[in-house]
């Protein structure tokens, strides 16, 4: 689009350009070489350029804005909503970061903003909203509305404050429109949930989802009114929390290098601790060596029993995941419940896992001259393992929960080298006790 679009004469691109929405002209601008680069900021204003830089991803961001100098970043920032600019000013380096804060004037929006933790409620608000006071008749607040509109985040709702700046209530666009005079705001305002800038970003999110609002006023200790948090910065944020948890699902380190080089060194660190911690696994089976030398056949089964053992434990700690990120209720209970599918599942899976291994050792003699007994450790164990699994899944991410460590750390890798320990220690321990050694 913006390749082909700079092939023109600059009055036909700067007339197009109006027409092009923002997120399209920032996928576009990935697209373009450097040379192409350089013409498009000498075409385009401060306006269009922060436009693009907001759409971007935040890292791609901050590298674009640092081509410039400071006074051009700091002209940049002042045309972005502040949300936008705080998220992109977090990713430069500490010194960047420090210089453009240092240009910007005091009463910037952004300065108000970039104190908050990133997973403070406070770190995605903006305050481009609309202020009523409760004093207002319907034609004065129509008036500041008209004038504010093109500056603020949104105009369906308005934000209702008294004279010492603390929330009242809102009053919905239709609702302002239809009054009449002399009505005042104080007779039209409603109620509206809110939340604190304190508050943890995933707990407002799901407020903003349960109460199917688009814009969550938030308030600071003394109620007053700070800024709102819309829905569409709160799905960004939602996306980002679920590939957070899919990275320490998966025990991923946090990297966004493209350097091939330095994505290998961030993930080596984390391999050979999943290495160290899967040695335990080698050293329960060599407990079993005389088992397993007077009936190898049994080495056959153990993928069966640990992956079956895995696989439940992974849904179960999904369903637990889920319902700890929620803080929903009942956790006991729905627990208990996984268990006992658990237990249901696991016979069902141990009969089916008895049948098939007695027909295939009967078939195969050469294997074994015990098949019945055989096929009853494999049966047997998958059932206890299947039983087993989705109580370390339970109990390990509710136990670190308790200690105020994120549980998804614990998942992934780490919980499934504790359900092959167990599996491993129950099948070859059931094979000792039935068979023994001979």
């Amino acid at each position: 689009m913006l390749k082909d679009l700079l092939q023109k004469d600059k009055k036909q691109i700067l007339n197009e350009l109006q027409d092009i929405h923002g997120y399209d002209l920032a996928q576009s601008f990935l697209e373009l070489s450097d040379e192409e680069k350089e013409k498009l900021y000498k075409i385009v204003n401060n306006e269009v350029l922060a436009e693009i830089v907001s759409y971007l991803e935040p890292d791609v961001g901050a590298s674009v804005l640092l081509e410039f100098d400071l006074v051009k970043q700091k002209d940049l920032i002042e045309n972005m909503e502040p949300d936008d600019a705080v998220d992109i000013i977090q990713e430069m380096d500490q010194d960047d970061q420090n210089a453009l804060l240092s240009v910007l004037d005091d009463k910037d929006d952004v300065l108000s903003l970039i104190h908050y933790d990133d997973d403070e409620t406070g770190s995605a608000m903006t305050n481009l909203l609309i202020r009523l006071k409760a004093d207002l008749d319907v034609k004065q607040a129509t008036k500041i509305l008209i004038k504010q509109a093109p500056d603020v985040e949104t105009i369906s709702t308005l934000f209702v404050v008294d004279d010492d700046d603390k929330f009242l209530g809102i009053v919905g666009l239709k609702k302002l429109l239809k009054a009449k005079m002399p009505t005042t705001i104080f007779e039209l305002i409603e109620e509206h949930p809110y939340v604190f800038d304190k508050d943890p970003i995933i707990e407002t999110i799901r407020k903003i989802r349960n109460y199917a609002i688009y814009e969550m006023p938030v308030l600071n200790e003394e109620q007053k009114l700070l800024g709102i948090v819309t829905l569409d910065d709160a799905l960004d944020i939602y996306e980002e929390e679920a590939q957070e948890d899919f990275e320490k699902l998966a025990a991923l380190p946090e990297t966004t290098d493209k350097n091939i080089f330095k994505t290998a060194m961030h993930r080596i660190p984390w391999l050979l601790m999943l290495l160290a911690i899967s040695i335990p696994i080698s050293l329960v089976t060599s407990m079993f060596e005389e088992i397993l030398a007077a009936v190898a056949v049994l080495i056959i089964f153990q993928p069966l029993i640990s992956g079956s053992a895995g696989n439940v434990a992974t849904q179960t700690l999904a369903v637990t995941l889920k319902m700890l990120s929620k803080d929903e209720g009942g956790v006991a209970k729905n627990s208990l419940r996984e268990i006992v599918t658990g237990m249901i599942n696991g016979l069902v899976i141990g009969l089916a896992a008895f049948g098939i291994t007695f027909i295939f050792t009967s078939i195969n003699k050469s294997l074994t001259d015990i098949p019945l007994t055989i096929a009853l450790v494999v049966g047997l164990s998958l059932w206890l393992t299947v039983l087993i699994a989705p109580m370390i899944a339970v109990i390990v991410p509710i136990t670190l929960k308790l200690f105020k460590i994120d549980p998804a750390v614990a998942s992934g890798p780490f919980i499934t080298t504790i359900i092959d320990i167990s599996a491993i220690s129950l099948y070859f321990g059931l094979a000792t006790l039935l068979i023994g050694g001979v």
